[in-house]
């Protein structure tokens, strides 16, 4: 054997040895948030599967609702926290913020951040990743005239096809805002709204998934619904259509931030910068119609007239101010669970 040869084979058994030690090391996992679902397939495809592949590492998913991981993170302690990153509807999320449960935002690692909307930023710690607008969805082969105000929901032709959900959801409490606003004095005119919701005597449900299955069934004509969801059933065949009612539409959000006990706080960021990379926003876009918040993202006409495109819509979104309304939601939620059956 040559002293060439023998290096050479001496440099593949450290190469080799070498590799086997990096195949033998765990890869670095992030527990994540996320929804079930559509927003899952598309998750995984767009987002985790490239980000696996290019960070050697492993996205762990937890599915379920924003009150669920907010409590199991409360529960753990912002030290030992259940999820490295949180995405989920603002409404549940300013106790833990205000409680110091979360990261300060980490624009060197996630430079994206940098290109989002400035009302995409919430407190220091977070960043608006998707927003829906809350409307009226409907099926076009069960109802009349299209509507256009929040009261026609209360209309006689409606009476037992009609959905909205409890307050503990996010479009749930959004409606009830609507309702108090409609029918009384203000948003948070509770009297009013209660008694008008117990009007409607609606079909109720806990998840926009289930909301959609009542309108792919035909157990309901007409529900709250995100713009998002409505599109996406239209897309797939359901004789559906939305509107943002003459009255104005709220906002629903999905928030991410990293807690403040990760012990991947970097990996966790990096997740971020890719969930807001024009590649990512565009695939939620144009696959399940989530207005993206990076404003550098190019959207096919198609998809633009759908939902909040440009600055100009940007800047008519009506966004309520969760942490002051996190301070009264549990006396809501009360007199909600006792008054509304």
């Amino acid at each position: 054997m040559t002293r060439r040869i023998a290096f050479a084979f001496l440099a593949l058994l450290v190469s080799s040895a070498l590799a086997t030690e990096a195949a033998a090391q765990p890869k670095p996992t992030l527990v994540v948030t996320g929804y079930g679902g559509r927003w899952s397939e598309v998750m995984n495809r767009a987002l985790v599967g490239p980000f696996e592949k290019k960070l050697n590492a492993k996205v762990e998913i937890v599915t379920g609702i924003t009150t669920e991981w907010v409590a199991k993170l409360m529960a753990a302690g912002p030290d030992n926290p259940p999820f490295d990153v949180i995405v989920g509807n603002e409404p549940p999320l300013p106790l833990p913020r205000e409680r110091g449960f979360f990261d300060k935002r980490n624009e060197a690692v996630a430079p994206n951040i940098k290109s989002v909307y400035p009302k995409a930023l919430v407190g220091d710690s977070a960043v608006v990743l998707f927003w829906s607008r809350i409307g009226l969805a409907y099926r076009t082969d069960l109802v009349k005239l299209k509507p256009q105000s929040w009261k026609d929901l209360w209309n006689e032709e409606f009476a037992g096809r009609r959905g909205t959900y409890t307050i503990t959801n996010t479009l749930g409490i959004n409606f009830l805002f609507m309702a108090n606003k409609v029918y009384g004095r203000d948003f948070f005119d509770m009297d009013a709204g209660l008694a008008a919701v117990k009007r409607l005597q609606p079909k109720i449900v806990d998840f926009t998934g289930t909301m959609e299955k009542l309108l792919e069934q035909k157990e309901v004509a007409i529900a709250v619904l995100h713009d998002g969801s409505a599109w996406d059933l239209a897309k797939r065949g359901l004789p559906i259509d939305w509107v943002a009612p003459s009255e104005g539409v709220p906002i629903l959000d999905q928030v991410a931030q990293v807690t403040r006990g990760s012990k991947q706080k970097d990996l966790a960021w990096k997740l971020i910068d890719a969930y807001l990379s024009p590649e990512v926003q565009l695939a939620y876009a144009t696959e399940l119609y989530f207005s993206p918040t990076n404003r550098n993202v190019k959207l096919p006409p198609e998809v633009a007239g759908k939902i909040i495109s440009g600055p100009r819509d940007v800047e008519r979104l009506f966004i309520f101010d969760w942490s002051q309304i996190a301070q009264q939601r549990p006396a809501w939620t009360e007199r909600w669970n006792k008054e509304i059956r």
